[in-house]
């Protein structure tokens, strides 16, 4: 049973390593042949970002400390036949060259890290949460994938896909900062409360929420606590993690993304 959550955590950039993460950047703690893949073109995702996880919202075990996060635009992307199959029920090809497309695929296909979970949104866009270890974390930078093997030969990649090669960018630092005063701390995300509760989550946009002054927490990457989703309120568990796009550029439309650590949901809207 997890235990209550007693703060809520914004996650800053800044230009000084404090050792709580970074978006942009490279992935720690997996192979290069680990390096989560597009479930449509089989092209490397792009790495947005990799942050410690604040010890209460450790919903995996208290062994898994830090979650990486990477997109694919698999919604706009063309169709790679046999991509999908071979990840999903690691089908072999026939005759396939050490070096080439498909033996690469088939690499990550079979040895993928043991705590990759894949997330599709409503529109088809392909995402991957990877949990890691003190020691992963805490370990050297993942080498790129090579384009010569990790691109299909009839594949062009668009200048603004979201991939390992468009998005690498020099790492921004993280930095945790306490939260102060927010009443939604431990609260499922609610988008109709009843009013009636003073213990209900209380929405950033409402009569309560206007008297609390919870707008302060507008447009923030955060942990918990009052969330500021672009549409509707997902339901989630107080176990979350809210991002904006500047947090390694990711693809939402001018929206924001929100990801229930404890039960492996994820919701994105665009602006």
């Amino acid at each position: 049973m997890m235990e209550p959550l007693k703060q809520a955590y914004d996650l800053e950039l800044t230009d000084k390593d404090h050792g709580q993460g970074w978006a942009f950047g490279r992935p720690v703690g997996i192979t290069t042949d680990q390096w989560p893949r597009s479930r449509i073109n089989g092209l490397p995702m792009a790495h947005l970002w990799t942050i410690l996880v604040p010890e209460a919202y450790r919903v995996k075990g208290k062994d898994l400390v830090a979650i990486s996060f990477f997109q694919a635009d698999d919604a706009f992307e063309d169709r790679v036949g046999g991509v999908e199959d071979m990840i999903t029920n690691l089908t072999e090809m026939n005759n396939i060259d050490a070096e080439d497309f498909w033996a690469s695929l088939s690499n990550y296909a079979n040895h993928r890290h043991r705590q990759e979970t894949y997330l599709e949104d409503i529109i088809g866009g392909g995402w991957a949460l990877i949990w890691l270890t003190e020691a992963e974390f805490s370990g050297g930078s993942t080498p790129m994938p090579n384009k010569e093997n990790t691109i299909c030969l009839s594949y062009e990649v668009e200048e603004w896909s979201s991939t390992c090669f468009v998005k690498d960018a020099p790492a921004q630092f993280i930095q945790h900062v306490v939260r102060i005063d927010d009443p939604n701390v431990g609260k499922m995300l609610d988008e109709w409360p009843d009013e009636g509760d003073e213990n209900a989550y209380i929405p950033m946009f409402s009569t309560k929420g206007d008297a609390l002054n919870l707008d302060r927490f507008h447009a923030k990457n955060h942990f918990g606590g009052t969330a500021n989703p672009i549409q509707a309120m997902p339901e989630f568990s107080p176990f979350y993690i809210e991002f904006e796009e500047m947090l390694g550029d990711a693809n939402m439309g001018g929206g924001n993304g929100q990801i229930d650590l404890l039960n492996n949901n994820f919701d994105w809207a665009c602006g």
